[in-house]
């Protein structure tokens, strides 16, 4: 059947509409509320209930300019559920059905349910219960191991003599890996390319904390330690190596194959293809985990550079100029760029000086130079000079690894660092350069870090409010 046969026409203009962000809330809470119903569906009026909670302690809101239909002024959030409702029925989302009491039995339709989970799946932590706590939708932590430990038991179970069926389910979850492993790589570049593209402090060290929960502490160090894909990776290519040269088990596999091709001889190398792309997968595997690796670096110390730089930039004549020139972009987005320039016209004096030299002359006389025999070195004596712990501090590497973590843990107090304790109005400059590196220092070991809503102001600097907490 022809995509577009099986996708209604106007399916996805509820996401391409100006009020796109609310419908896509209301249609995951309404998603989550239909999987705690039974398997022929839930009571309407119950996801009715729930999107009514929905909208009033949500944020979101609803624009009646960009609707044309005449019910799109709805009066109460119960109307405006309601309506919502109505609209993803008319697009094809879900569709109600009228028992014999009348009452009204909501479904989603199998495209709106394979939707639904891919969007939760791609973004986890994108939506959030109202009471505060994590969706229960999210990247399972052992994905990983779930696949490796699956295919490796389907391999050594001896048991499994269907070897078609079998060979089916290894092939399934190593894509399945593949694409997980896929979207760890993906999400990486996606953090990666985030650092260019912000210029603010804040958003660098939310993003940083995001990448902690999201990606690091949830997928990077589990693939690193306990789904640790070499567990397995020898024992599964042996056992692949073992099936390929089985006449009776790949005899069982091609006869499988021959249902979907046209002919044994491409139904045979189609077989013989997939347990080869399986082997090479298993075997290329380390060369995809040490890109990964990469990309965490990269991330993590380019994120760190970003943040060492705006945070010094108020400081020296690239941090002024870089201030002046974004003063000028942000001005120039509401069209006012004469103004801004007008301003910083009045900010620097060039002097205008005319050099004359010959006419046909490309020679450029060198300054005068004279030797100072005055040398300040030879007039100092270094015989009581010492070292000391004071004049060291001078010149030691700031804000090293060693320095960062002694910081974090002076300053935790019940192994909990809170950001606006550290870091009040009148705090010195060394102090939240300290607790900022303290986020970008606890982001790459074992710590639980968490961001606010509430905002830290400083005389130079303005941040959200979070928490660093040790594990355990």
């Amino acid at each position: 059947m022809d995509f577009f046969g099986i996708i209604p026409d106007n399916f996805f203009s509820l996401l391409a509409s100006k009020n796109k962000r609310i419908y896509l809330a209301s249609i995951l809470q309404s998603f989550k509320t239909y999987e705690t119903g039974s398997i022929l569906g839930i009571e309407k009026k119950i996801v009715v209930d729930d999107l009514v909670n929905f909208l009033d302690n949500g944020s979101l809101l609803y624009d009646v300019e960009d609707e044309e239909d005449e019910e799109s002024n709805p009066q109460s959030k119960r109307e405006l559920a309601n309506y919502i409702l109505r609209r993803m029925e008319e697009c094809g989302w879900i569709y109600i059905d009228v028992t014999n009491d009348y009452e009204e039995i909501l479904n989603f339709s199998d495209t709106a349910i394979i939707i639904c989970e891919a969007l939760i799946n791609a973004y986890p932590n994108a939506f959030e219960s109202m009471d505060g706590e994590e969706d229960s939708y999210e990247i399972h932590a052992n994905e990983y191991q779930g696949y490796i430990y699956t295919i490796y038991s389907l391999l050594m179970n001896p048991e499994n003599v269907d070897y078609a069926m079998t060979f089916d389910l290894i092939y399934s979850n190593t894509k399945q890996l593949i694409r997980a492993l896929r979207r760890l790589d993906s999400r990486l570049k996606e953090y990666i390319s985030s650092v260019v593209e912000t210029s603010e402090i804040k958003e660098l060290m939310e993003r940083l904390m995001s990448f902690k929960t999201e990606v690091y502490d949830r997928s990077y160090v589990k693939m690193k330690t306990s789904d640790n894909i070499n567990r397995y990776r020898l024992a599964i290519v042996s056992k692949l190596e073992e099936l390929e040269a089985n006449e009776f088990a790949m005899s069982m596999i091609i006869n499988d194959y021959r249902r979907r091709y046209s002919s044994m001889e491409l139904a045979t190398a189609k077989a013989n293809k997939a347990i080869d792309e399986i082997i090479d997968v298993f075997n290329s595997i380390d060369h995809f985990v040490l890109e990964i690796d990469n990309k965490n670096r990269t991330y993590i110390n380019s994120t760190i550079g970003k943040i060492k730089f705006l945070l010094s930039e108020d400081d020296n004549v690239i941090g002024k100029l870089n201030r002046i020139l974004k003063y000028i972009k942000d001005t120039n987005h509401v069209n006012k760029i004469d103004k801004s320039m007008r301003l910083v016209d009045t900010l620097y004096t060039l002097n205008r000086t005319k050099i004359f030299a010959g006419e046909n002359s490309l020679y450029t006389p060198r300054g005068s130079y004279t030797r100072n025999y005055n040398q300040m070195l030879d007039d100092l004596d270094f015989g009581g000079f010492e070292l000391t712990d004071e004049f060291m501090k001078q010149f030691k590497s700031a804000y090293n690894e060693i320095e960062i973590k002694n910081f974090l843990e002076a300053n935790m107090v019940e192994n909990t660092l809170i950001a606006s304790h550290m870091i009040p109005y009148n705090a010195d400059d060394t102090t939240v350069l300290m607790t900022v590196y303290s986020v970008m220092y606890a982001a790459n070991l074992e710590y639980d870090i968490t961001i606010f809503d509430k905002m830290i102001e400083h005389k130079r600097y303005r941040l959200k409010d979070f928490i660093i907490k040790r594990r355990g």
